[in-house]
């Protein structure tokens, strides 16, 4: 069996408003076409830094503004593995992701790219987040750091 060393950076988008913060999720179809909640990442590109990737993601998935865009707080590094069964050869994966806190500073709604398999998106509330079955737990994540919200 092979293995893969990957590096990736994604991000937990919120917009605020005068009395509450709202977090974005992307509905997503897994291969089982199950529609599950993400927070979009992706590989870092060699001439990247993990805080380029995380905007440019957010770009690339949601059409949100880059402009609009504002990087909060590095949060934290999350590592796991997988057996990449999609694969031919069935890789072992472990993979490095860095997640970033970004506030949205504008209203228009994101636009899901539907050729990457996101059917549609969700504006949460913290307390609606904790319903929520997502890796990882952003719940927690938020809580942790809810003096960066009004």
């Amino acid at each position: 069996m092979s293995r893969i060393f990957e590096r990736s950076a994604g991000w937990i988008v919120f917009r605020q408003s005068s009395e509450w913060a709202e977090f974005l999720l992307l509905e997503w179809e897994n291969a089982k076409w199950d529609v599950i909640y993400v927070l979009p990442k992706w590989k870092i590109e060699s001439a990247e830094t993990a805080k380029d990737t995380a905007i440019r993601e957010i770009w690339e998935e949601t059409g949100l503004e880059e402009d609009k865009l504002e990087i909060i707080k590095f949060l934290t590094k999350i590592n796991y593995s997988f057996v990449a069964s999609y694969k031919e050869d069935r890789p072992a994966v472990t993979k490095d992701v860095y997640l970033f806190l970004v506030k949205y500073n504008w209203i228009l709604d994101p636009t899901p790219r539907k050729a990457e398999r996101f059917s549609g998106f969700k504006w949460l509330k913290l307390n609606e987040l904790k319903g929520i079955d997502i890796k990882p737990d952003i719940y927690s994540l938020v809580k942790k750091n809810m003096n960066l919200f009004r």
